[in-house]
Parts: C-alpha cells; sequence; structure tokens
C-alpha cells in the first residue's frame, strides 16, 4: 500500500528581516559593574583601638624573663676533688675496718675464758692467739654450777676423814671449786676453818657438763679442840 508523503513547508524569511536580526544581535554588550565596589571594604579612617595596658606589661615581663632565663646547669666536680673524695672513702673504710677488728679483739680477750667453755674444741687456736698477748686461757669459772650432792665428816683413829661428792649441773665446762671446811661449836659458830684447794685434793682441773667428782682427805683435828657439828663449802677463792 501507497503511503502518501507529506512535505513540510518553511515559511520564506525575507533577506530584509534576517539583516534586521543580525543587527539587533550585533549591538554592545551589557555594561559590568565592579566586583570591588560590592565588597565590603574596612573603614579605616576611625582611630586605632588603644592596646590594653595591663597585658602589655605582662607581655613585656615575660619577653623579659625568657630572654634572661638561662637553664641551671650543675658544675661538674674536678678530678682533683674526685679524687680527694675518693681518698677520703677509703681512709674511712680502713677506719672502720681497724675499729671493727679492735672490738673483736677486746671481746676475745674478755670473753676467752666463756669461749673456751662454750667450745672446747677451741681451746688450742685461742691459746695460739694468746700466745702473742703473754695471755692466758683458763677455764670457765661458775660457783653456781658446782653443787654439792653429798659430803661427811667422820673420825677414824685419831683423825678425821673428809669426803664429798660434787657435780657440775651447769652446760658448759667450767673450773673445779675449792673446798672450806668450817668446824662449829654448839651455838652455830665456826671454831676453826680449813680450805682445800683443788690441787691439794687432787682434783680435776675442769668438771664437764653433767659430771660428777668424789673425792676424799685426811684431817688432822686438835683433840682438845671441841665442835659440835661441821660445814662444806664450794667456791672460787
Amino acid at each position: 500500500m501507497d503511503v502518501p508523503s507529506t512535505t513540510l513547508q518553511l515559511p520564506h524569511v525575507s533577506e530584509g528581516l534576517a539583516a534586521e536580526t543580525l543587527r539587533a544581535a550585533s549591538v554592545d554588550p551589557v555594561s559590568r559593574v565592579p566586583l570591588d565596589e560590592l565588597l565590603l571594604r574596612e573603614d579605616r579612617s576611625g582611630p586605632a583601638a588603644a592596646p590594653n595596658p595591663e597585658v602589655s606589661a605582662d607581655l613585656m615581663a615575660f619577653s623579659e624573663a625568657l630572654a634572661t632565663f638561662r637553664p641551671e646547669v650543675p658544675p661538674q666536680p674536678s678530678s682533683h676533688l674526685v679524687e680527694k673524695k675518693s681518698r677520703g672513702r677509703i681512709v674511712g673504710y680502713v677506719t672502720a675496718a681497724g675499729l671493727a677488728l679492735l672490738l673483736m679483739g677486746q671481746a676475745f680477750f674478755l670473753q676467752r675464758h666463756a669461749m673456751a667453755a662454750l667450745w672446747p674444741s677451741s681451746l688450742p687456736v685461742l691459746e695460739t692467739l694468746c700466745r702473742p698477748l703473754q695471755c692466758h686461757v683458763k677455764p670457765w669459772m661458775n660457783p653456781k654450777a658446782i653443787v654439792i650432792e653429798g659430803a661427811s665428816f667422820a673420825q677414824s683413829g685419831e683423825s678425821f676423814v673428809l669426803s664429798w661428792t660434787l657435780r657440775n649441773t651447769g652446760p658448759m665446762v667450767v673450773a673445779t671449786t675449792s673446798l672450806e671446811l668450817s668446824l662449829l661449836d654448839e651455838f652455830n659458830n665456826p671454831v676453826v676453818r680449813r680450805v682445800f684447794l683443788p690441787n691439794e685434793a687432787q682434783a680435776p682441773e675442769v668438771l664437764s657438763p653433767g659430771q660428777v667428782w668424789k673425792g676424799s682427805l685426811t684431817v688432822e683435828v686438835d683433840p682438845l679442840l671441841v665442835f659440835t657439828q661441821y660445814r662444806l663449802l664450794s667456791f672460787y677463792p
């Protein structure tokens, strides 16, 4: 089927109308307004604001303090001062060591007898240390440790026999005590007194802890002497 074609007819523009249109488009462009005139400008015509005197004084003081500030650096000790302090320390150490040795020597000298009693095996060492000092180590004396457990004084012919039993009740080795025999009258007053040293009684030099020593002696008494009882004491002269 044939479709009929349609033809659009444009209106005819005359040459005069076209020229008029070109003249209208070529008129002067639109005048522009300067941008600076639209901006808000700062008014500098008035007097400037006066600075705050208190703030200015504080700023000046801070500036001066900052300018004059110098960090404090501790002075470095000189080598001579360091050497002097080092010598002082050495002298102090030597003095302290000497005093300590002196105190130890004094304690040893005063307590040598007790040390030998506490540690009997140390006796040879103590004697060796005592030799340059010309001192002696003697047995420890403790009269309260020696107890008389029994005694008798009986006549045997024209003489009397004194017998005794001693015990060391202490924890240390102690020297053997001496014995004192007193003959008393009926009023318990001493009539005669006699002391027997350990060597006279043939006693051991020392008594170990818990050791018992039994001994006896023959005592000559004047036949004219009248006594009713006796007393035996253990002591260190």
